[in-house]
């Protein structure tokens, strides 16, 4: 009889902690960076819309803006004097000049590369935007120029300090409120909340499995999310990751699910219909015209671009 009662004992116990957690739990609160861009599909311009200008630079940002995106994506690493710089790869042969890890260069001798110089629309048979001047930016450039743009910030080192600088440069700049702060790094996205209270985040790659493990259990409701926005890939490994099912219990808790990184129209609109909210794209330009928002891109070649 005691065995029987220690049996049934288990079930009642999980089904009281989840009747506890379904009264508890708190869809996440829509942060003003979002609310201030209203509900329609948002086009998020990834790296500043890699393929269609050199990434993560003044110039790209600058285009993008002018083209109509919503968002500007971007990606911090440090320089070895301990300044935030925008650039994707932990080094530097893939878009610059240059050679060797971001960190062993100082700020003076990253901006004295050239971040236009890899960039080609033809497969390296030109190369449109060499000795033009486009180069690695500071993330407080990109504040000073854009102060007014949503930006979805990617924190690429773990460890190195690089949280609490983010957190001081956007509350000097008065940007806490016009970022999401997401990374691969759950530690970092940890230490970013600690540091930087109320500024919206994205789910770490741990928030991620545990919120597609609760929805195939069609437990997803008992979640509380620490974040704000969900940034998945369509797929991952050969496995659908943005299922209907999972954007639903996305959408129940409160977040802004955000698919990268989608290039293709046929692809936009397949997520479109799951249920996304944004789309993080390499060409901005595909996009709005996918949803049927003008764009500027035909007047662009004369757009006049930042100066260093």
């Amino acid at each position: 009889m005691l065995r029987f009662a220690r049996f049934l004992l288990a079930p009642l116990l999980l089904i009281a902690i989840a009747l506890l957690l379904s009264l508890t739990s708190r869809p996440a609160e829509r942060p003003a960076v979002l609310a201030a861009l209203g509900d329609r599909p948002l086009v998020i311009a990834h790296r500043g819309g890699r393929g269609l200008w050199p990434e993560n630079s003044l110039f790209a940002f600058e285009r993008a803006s002018a083209l109509g995106a919503d968002m500007l994506e971007m990606d911090l690493h440090l320089s070895s004097d301990g300044e935030l710089v925008v650039i994707h790869d932990a080094t530097l042969e893939r878009t610059t000049n240059g050679q060797g890890p971001v960190a062993a260069l100082s700020l003076e001798q990253l901006q004295a590369l050239d971040a236009g110089y890899r960039w080609s629309a033809d497969g390296g048979e030109s190369y449109p935007y060499r000795g033009q001047g486009i180069r690695i930016p500071t993330f407080a450039e990109v504040l000073q120029h854009f102060p007014d743009t949503p930006k979805v910030v990617e924190i690429k080192v773990a460890d190195a300090g690089l949280e609490e600088r983010l957190c001081e440069a956007l509350t000097r700049s008065g940007q806490r409120d016009r970022v999401i702060v997401g990374s691969f790094h759950e530690r970092s996205l940890k230490l970013f909340r600690q540091s930087c209270p109320g500024v919206a985040t994205s789910a770490g790659p741990a928030s991620v499995r545990l919120l597609v493990a609760l929805d195939w259990l069609g437990l997803g409701s008992l979640l509380s999310p620490s974040y704000q926005a969900l940034q998945i890939p369509e797929r991952h490994n050969g496995l659908a990751i943005a299922s209907a099912s999972l954007l639903r219990t996305a959408s129940g808790r409160g977040l802004n699910v955000q698919l990268w990184t989608i290039n293709e129209q046929p692809a936009m609109r397949r997520v479109l219909d799951l249920g996304a909210n944004a789309l993080i794209t390499d060409y901005p330009d595909r996009a709005l015209q996918l949803l049927g928002r003008s764009t500027q891109i035909g007047a662009l070649s004369n757009y006049p671009a930042l100066t260093p």
